[in-house]
């Protein structure tokens, strides 16, 4: 016998219903009953208060004719109610479960209610379902029943059914085995990231944000890698986000330094979104990101002097830098020239000299410019009829020459037109 009841009745069975029944615990006779049915009973109560533990009882039934028999058994007195079942995190959907003391049973009581039981496992666990109609908040009480007839005290778990929030942004790295971090809701949920198909479980820092180590990835081939990641609290309820990481390894191309002079802005073009560094003779740096087009500019310093060396690097938003670009300061104006010009054609052709056999050759003439050809022999020419017709007079020409670092030099003159006749000589008597 197993029983709560530390003064128990007791009951068994005798074959004559005349014989004398008496029951021996620790030692002590006590007279039970034969119930003339083939049954004995010994009272409620009969026995003193037995202590917790087994006790061994024998008992002897002696008919009228002095014969004996006997039986011994156990009664194993347990007052002591078991602990509270353990309730593992409810959600609303996954059964409910936990662990108590082995073989008790355990009720669960639901928000509604109604009751589901289940006999602890020899390992505790035990297992009932989830009803299905739980909500965020809902409580659920569980109680333990032991062999002997003890219930424990009431457990409980308030349910949890909100997934936990987690985020990952996209992210562009040069780097093939990337560290990944992002946000997440739950200090005590379980993240892992999922890459091309591959789970990694990532620390949850528990101040809300994650982190996947540097390295714990294999090398991720350049391009871009879906990463879903998953939070899990511990009622078993998922977040989940989506993003993208992009590896790019390959460095941009060096940046195109335009030709530089000493005093105008430093120009060029690169790698759209790219940030050009530009380094100048004493050092000091200028960064500027290239726009869409690919074009960027930054402030001349303004100490750049003729044969000065400027360098320029380009790094693309994954972090990858370009080999350098370089430029050759050219601080040096080129020499042009015109002469002045008397002439009866009212459109002329003009022609001069001019040093740089690179530079832009404008002539203005009466405030007006017209582009002229520079022949790349240390000649330019404005062609016959390329000006309006001029009046007879002088008229003030400046010719300008720009070098390809936009150096300007500049030459005056004056081109005279005459388109009258002179009168007919007079010949003297002959």
């Amino acid at each position: 016998v197993l029983t709560n009841d530390s003064t128990p009745a007791l009951t068994g069975t005798v074959s004559d219903p005349t014989a004398t029944v008496v029951v021996n615990v620790d030692g002590t006779d006590y007279p039970a009953v034969n119930n003339g049915d083939g049954t004995w009973t010994l009272a409620d109560n009969t026995l003193p208060a037995l202590t917790d533990g087994p006790h061994t009882i024998t008992v002897t039934a002696t008919d009228a004719a002095g014969n004996v028999g006997t039986d011994t058994a156990v009664v194993t007195i347990d007052t002591v109610a078991p602990n509270a079942p353990v309730l593992d995190p409810i959600n609303a959907t996954d059964p409910v479960t936990g662990t108590a003391e082995a073989g008790s049973t355990v009720t669960v009581t639901y928000p509604d209610g109604t009751t589901a039981t289940v006999v602890a496992g020899t390992d505790g666990t035990w297992s009932v379902p989830n009803p299905g109609n739980l909500v965020d908040g809902d409580t659920v009480t569980a109680t333990a029943t032991d062999p002997a007839g003890n219930t424990s005290g009431p457990a409980t778990a308030v349910v949890d059914a909100v997934a936990p929030t987690v985020a990952l942004d996209d992210v562009l790295t040069n780097d093939s085995t990337p560290a990944l971090t992002g946000t997440v809701s739950d200090p005590t949920a379980t993240v892992v990231v999922n890459v091309d198909g591959t789970d990694y479980p990532a620390v949850n820092n528990g101040d809300g944000t994650w982190t996947l180590a540097d390295n714990t990835l294999p090398a991720l081939t350049d391009g871009p890698h879906t990463i879903t990641v998953t939070a899990t609290d511990a009622a078993g309820n998922v977040g989940t986000d989506t993003g993208v990481v992009t590896v790019d390894t390959a460095a941009p191309a060096a940046p195109v330094i335009d030709p530089v002079n000493g005093t105008d802005p430093i120009t060029g073009t690169a790698e759209p979104g790219s940030t050009v560094t530009v380094t100048y003779p004493d050092g000091s740096t200028a960064s500027v990101v290239a726009g869409p087009d690919g074009t960027w500019t930054v402030p001349n310093p303004g100490n750049l002097v003729d044969g000065d060396t400027v360098t320029a690097t380009a790094t693309d938003p994954a972090g990858n830098t370009s080999g350098p670009a370089t430029a050759v300061v050219d601080a040096v104006a080129p020499t042009v020239a015109l002469d002045d010009v008397l002439t009866n054609d009212s459109t002329p052709a003009l022609t001069g000299t001019v040093s740089d056999p690179t530079a832009t050759v404008v002539v203005n003439v009466d405030g007006t410019d017209y582009p002229a050809v520079n022949n790349g022999d240390g000649t330019w020419t404005l062609a016959d009829n390329t000006l309006p017709a001029l009046t007879d007079g002088p008229h003030t020409i400046t010719v300008t020459a720009t070098d390809p670092a936009g150096n300007a030099g500049t030459d005056t003159a004056v081109v005279t037109i005459d388109t009258t006749a002179p009168n007919a000589p007079v010949l003297d008597p002959i």
